[in-house]
């Protein structure tokens, strides 16, 4: 362990933006191999950019300056970097993501790979934008060709030569002096705004990267909110030896195939704590962490965390549970997969029992409170139900009613979510008029036009879901969960629509499978609107509770109730 007695040398810099990417194409600015993969999307990139453009800051980089050759990545988003020849060198704790995406997009070329990470770094500025809400920053506009000469190219903001080259296109090929004039001051409005631009670094000096992370750590302890996956892939990196933060990401990526890649890191690394017999809610991962008699475990820690996670997600998917959308609580998984890790193949009176366990903390919110002292005595229960020392949970009161209907359609509910498995569980048809060519649909029929809500949501997340009105009257019944329905993936505006252009042999097939009573096709027809939503809404509520008693959840006493955003509630990391 690092002397904590001993002075770290830690000192602020403020540079302009172009200097910062400058740093990165010559190699002193790095990304160490502890960090993890680049993760942003898209319009992460377009965000950071517009943040830019308004001059709003973007937090410091924190960086450690050292002499030392650490092992560091090739690239740095798709900008090839030389390799280390000396010198003191500047390694990214953290800002990696940040500064990826101001690198890539800002000086990407030619001849650089443009989709990298899985993302087309091409983006481009939209000069002429109608109206203020749409968005500045684009994707390449045209997929063949130059695009049209309005959209500014971001990697000629900070290059004089390409900034000049772009403004004579503009020059040349708008299609009109005024639009030319016009086009060119905002090019050069938004040159200045890029070029001014200053963010601030961090600089920790110190001898050993161990010194370095623990000022890390104790920066994440003391207001700077650093992601507990980035901290324990610097606290757990060992040059040629097991890295942790890695092998999360291949995990991930194993996930991502199974619907659950947007499953939060935090409970993957409580997996592993669970599979070390640590403390899930442990807060010094500085000094937990870096113990040798720790790390040593870390690989053995990690396959039997996998092991576990993996066994839980094929005992969820047997219920219905396909995506992480579906998945009320994480902490759920965390101790799902901590049973099936020391017992890998329970009885079938175990699952059935395990099988109500998770549904009822899933309609009354049992993980909603966050706290942890109660979610460590219900993982010490479940490892006990796992070796046979006891056959019924006590910690987790299976007897504790429901929760009852949400009011308000909220996807970080954990109560939403638990809807929302109801909702998949009536096997909802598409909406397309297919069905109409049919008649009487038989099963068959129906099966392949079969909805899959787990992989839509998994894929389009909130999207998945449209709306049956989109302009309810009176305003406050658009967000109640009678209001939505799962939808195809091409589905564009209110299914109210798509619904009433169906016969009515169609609509009695599919309307009981999105838990609409029979009588909606009456209401569809003479457009009431208001009607449709009440009965639905009378029908889910009715839906529900039966699902919850063949379930075997003690039905609330009240039938709807204020929706709790608390699906994050035990994400604290």
């Amino acid at each position: 362990m690092a002397d904590d007695t001993r002075r770290a040398d830690v000192f602020p810099e403020v540079v302009f933006l172009g200097k910062l990417v400058d740093r990165v194409a010559a190699g002193r600015i790095r990304v160490p191999k502890f960090q993890r993969a680049f993760v942003w999307t898209q319009p992460d990139l377009a965000a950071l950019l517009d943040s830019v453009l308004r001059g709003f800051p973007i937090g410091a980089i924190l960086v450690w300056d050292t002499e030392k050759d650490i092992e560091s990545e090739s690239r740095v988003g798709p900008v090839p970097i030389p390799p280390r020849v000396g010198g003191s060198a500047e390694y990214l704790l953290d800002g990696q993501q940040r500064v990826s995406a101001l690198a890539g997009t800002l000086l990407l070329t030619d001849d650089m790979e443009r989709q990298v990470d899985q993302i087309d770094w091409r983006l481009y500025y939209d000069l002429d934008r109608p109206a203020a809400d749409q968005p500045a920053f684009v994707n390449h506009p045209k997929r063949a060709g130059n695009p049209e000469p309005q959209y500014f190219p971001v990697r000629s903001l900070l290059n004089t030569a390409e900034f000049f080259t772009a403004c004579r296109r503009i020059q040349r090929e708008a299609p009109d002096e005024n639009r030319a004039r016009r086009w060119l001051d905002e090019a050069d409005r938004l040159s200045s705004a890029f070029r001014d631009y200053q963010i601030s670094l961090i600089h920790i000096r110190e001898a050993d990267l161990e010194s370095a992370v623990t000022v890390f750590a104790r920066l994440n302890r003391t207001g700077r909110k650093m992601a507990a996956d980035d901290l324990v892939s610097a606290l757990t990196y060992q040059e040629g030896k097991f890295h942790l933060a890695s092998m999360l990401d291949e995990f991930q990526v194993e996930l991502r195939n199974k619907g659950f890649g947007k499953l939060k890191r935090v409970f993957l690394l409580r997996s592993v704590l669970a599979a070390l017999e640590l403390d899930i809610y442990a807060k010094d991962w500085a000094n937990l962490l870096v113990r040798p008699e720790i790390q040593e475990k870390l690989p053995d820690g990690f396959e039997a965390a996998k092991r576990g996670i993996t066994g839980a997600l094929e005992m969820l998917r047997k219920i219905g549970v396909t995506s992480d959308r579906l998945l009320p609580y994480g902490l759920q998984l965390v101790l799902l997969g901590e049973f099936h890790r020391i017992r890998p193949q329970p009885d079938a009176s175990t699952v059935e029992l395990l099988t109500r366990w998770f549904w009822v903390t899933s309609f009354t919110g049992w993980f909603g409170g966050g706290n942890p002292a109660q979610a460590r005595h219900a993982v010490e229960e479940i490892r006990r139900l796992a070796q046979g020392r006891n056959g019924t949970f006590e910690v987790v009161d299976l007897e504790t009613a429901a929760h009852p209907f949400p009011e308000r359609f909220d996807g970080r509910s954990a109560r939403v979510r638990a809807f929302l498995l109801y909702l998949a569980s009536l096997r909802p048809l598409s909406l397309r008029d297919h069905h109409s060519e049919h008649g009487n649909v038989g099963a068959g029929v129906q099966d392949k036009h079969r909805l899959d809500p787990g992989s839509l949501l998994s894929r389009r997340g909130p999207d998945a879901l449209g709306y049956l009105w989109s302009n309810p009257d009176p305003p406050q019944k658009a967000s109640s969960p009678a209001n939505r329905l799962f939808v195809d993936e091409d589905h564009v505006g209110q299914a109210l629509g798509a619904l009433a252009a169906l016969d009515d042999a169609a609509l009695e097939a599919l309307l009981p499978t999105h838990g609409f009573p029979l009588d909606a096709i009456g209401r569809l027809r003479n457009d009431d609107r208001g009607g449709l939503l009440e009965a639905r809404l009378a029908y889910l509520i009715d839906g529900e509770r039966a699902f919850m008693e063949q379930r075997q959840v003690r039905l609330p006493v009240e039938r709807t109730a204020p929706t709790i955003a608390d699906s994050e509630a035990s994400d604290d990391e």
